[in-house]
Parts: structure tokens; sequence; C-alpha cells
């Protein structure tokens, strides 16, 4: 569940964008980099509030607090295969969602949270680094 207080503790967010100017002279990301510390402080945000009305509002039904938890701990490997059990092109999905999820979470505590950039750096970063879950195969 994150950090039982990390919603209170830490503030939403997000990453900054690179300036236009810079951006019409390549094909490389729109945000800037965000540090793997602030993908876990984002992640304790995350408070299981019981009823997670971010996955019906996520159209993939990313199973989010599963996962912000795991985020948060440190165990990414767990991470992506909760992750890629639901979606399996986190590292695609993240950059085009426009995050219903982040809408349907029901804290609004200090906004909502940053689930979108959490599964774009994550599935991008831990497929970088080899970290690809099995196909599901339905016996």
């Amino acid at each position: 569940m994150g950090k039982v207080t990390g919603f209170k503790e830490y503030t939403r967010e997000v990453p900054q964008r690179r300036p236009v100017e810079e951006r019409v002279n390549d094909f490389l990301e729109v945000y800037r980099p965000f540090s793997e510390e602030k993908v876990r402080s984002q992640a304790a945000r995350c408070m299981d509030c019981g009823i997670p009305f971010c996955h019906t509002g996520c159209p993939v039904n990313n199973i989010i607090p599963d996962w912000n938890d795991l985020a948060y701990r440190d165990h990414w490997r767990e991470a992506i295969r909760v992750l890629h059990s639901t979606n399996n092109f986190p590292e695609f999905t993240g950059r085009i969602c426009p995050a219903p999820c982040e809408a349907a979470c029901v804290t609004k505590v200090g906004s909502s949270r940053s689930h979108r950039e959490r599964a774009r750096k994550r599935g991008s970063q831990l497929s970088a680094r080899g970290l690809r879950v099995s196909p599901r195969h339905n016996n």
C-alpha cells in the first residue's frame, strides 16, 4: 500500500516537459528524466484505499495499488510481473494514456497520484534491463 502516511508526506510531482524548441529537433522523450527516488516517493502516495476506483478508471485495469506498493518497496521484478498481468505494453501505453486512473483516485488529498509516469518509466526501464514477463497462456 505504499507508505501509510505517504500521501501526507509527499506532494504530487510530475516530470517537467522539455522545451518545445528542443523537442522539434529530435524524437526523444517529451519529459525530462524522473529520478528513481521520485518514482518511489510518488508510489508511496498510494494509500490502498480499500475500494481502489483507480482499477476501474484504468482502461487496461492495471492493479495500481499493488504495483505502487512493490515500486515503493523497490521490488521491481515483482512490480513488472504485476503490471504485465494486465498490460503487455506499459512502456507504450504509459506514453499515450490520458491517465483516467488519476481522476478516479478517491483520496484527492494534495491532488491525485501520478500513475501514468510510473507505468511509462518502469515499463521502459525494466524492459531495457531485460525484465520481461513470459506471455500468459490459456491452458
